[in-house]
């Protein structure tokens, strides 16, 4: 029997494919292709939390490799494909940075985590991918690849023949290219030019840049995300995907495309003490024509649980809802930048039309 809230969510996502069909967006389901980003991703603990009462490790070791993600895995499968930004060495070494205050360690075994999640390719490109040195980074890399997990962002190690800063997916005929950048900066652009380039070159129908930057806790963009926005939507990218502030930030267009500024965090091992509101934030385009079209960006708000439970969990207050699209508004837009249409604030939902 189902819950009174999967009624209620299976009934937005019915009401949504109505709109779509309505507007001409939804004709067939195989010329529709959805996207889902989420957050911050920290499928372990700091090393120093692992063997608390609470731990991450401890929690799933007395319930399942499901858990964490048991309130939200139907959505997060039915998804073309689900992203997420892996956050932690993924490695059986102990051997730390001394610098990094949070080590963030994940068990290999918890690769299965992402696997029950649904979650398709990950990005490592983010301030702890070198947490336990070169030899954790290369065993992260290392373990995704065992469990068929795509991953991007970070170079493989040296050696490799395999350049691992961006990587493709094929969906419904489309492919998508990813690209992950660490705290960029204005030496990065280049890099990030050329990358979309190659991608380009190589038949991809969509370029998706993810970045983590941003201040952590603040859940409004700076100055330097909305600088470097404009500059790096100047190429032929067509989303920015955000993380690393562990809160959300507002989604704007720029340009008619979509900056997802930052998607909170999603589950995490040692942080509970920041705003939990999050969600599954899913990008939707047309496949129809010559080219792929933005066609809706909608959000299933969720709150992520803290010490002891770690679940991503389906808001289903209409007040704590629209609380969360609020946060995921801009209340002054910056020259250039849109806040998604007004009908966002109450549905979590923004379709476009085809001429739009």
């Amino acid at each position: 029997m189902l819950l009174k809230k999967e009624v209620r969510m299976k009934n937005r996502l019915a009401i949504l494919a109505a709109l779509l069909i309505c507007l001409g967006l939804g004709a067939a389901a195989e010329e529709m292709l959805t996207l889902t980003f989420v957050g911050d991703t920290s499928i372990g603990d700091a090393i120093q939390h692992r063997r608390s009462e609470n731990s991450y490790h401890r929690v799933v070791a007395q319930k399942g490799m499901d858990w964490p993600f048991s309130l939200v895995a139907e959505q997060m499968r039915a998804s073309d494909i689900t992203i997420a930004n892996l956050e932690g060495s993924i490695t059986t070494r102990t051997r730390h940075k001394d610098t990094i205050r949070w080590p963030l360690v994940i068990d290999p075994s918890h690769t299965q985590i992402l696997l029950s999640g649904g979650i398709d390719v990950v990005n490592t490109a983010n301030n702890h991918a070198m947490d336990f040195y070169k030899e954790g980074y290369t065993q992260t890399l290392e373990h995704l690849d065992r469990a068929g997990i795509a991953h991007f962002g970070t170079l493989s190690p040296p050696g490799s023949t395999k350049i691992n800063r961006q990587v493709i997916l094929e969906r419904k005929g489309a492919k998508i290219g990813f690209i992950g950048f660490t705290y960029p900066q204005e030496s990065d652009l280049r890099h990030i030019e050329k990358a979309t380039r190659e991608l380009r070159d190589a038949g991809c129908d969509l370029v998706v840049l993810s970045l983590h930057w941003g201040r952590e806790t603040y859940l409004t963009p700076n100055s330097a995300q909305y600088g470097f926005a404009r500059k790096v939507l100047q190429f032929d990218i067509d989303l920015i995907y955000g993380h690393h502030p562990h809160v959300v930030q507002p989604i704007a267009l720029y340009q008619g495309k979509p900056v997802l500024f930052s998607t909170g965090n999603f589950t995490f091992g040692t942080m509970s003490k920041v705003d939990p509101s999050t969600g599954l934030f899913q990008v939707s385009y047309d496949l129809s024509g010559d080219r792929p079209r933005l066609a809706a960006i909608r959000v299933i708000p969720l709150e992520t649980r803290g010490s002891g439970d770690y679940r991503p969990t389906p808001v289903t207050e209409e007040a704590a809802q629209q609380a969360i699209f609020r946060k995921l508004t801009l209340k002054r837009p910056p020259k250039g930048f849109e806040n998604l249409p007004d009908s966002f604030l109450t549905t979590g939902e923004a379709i476009f039309a085809a001429n739009e």
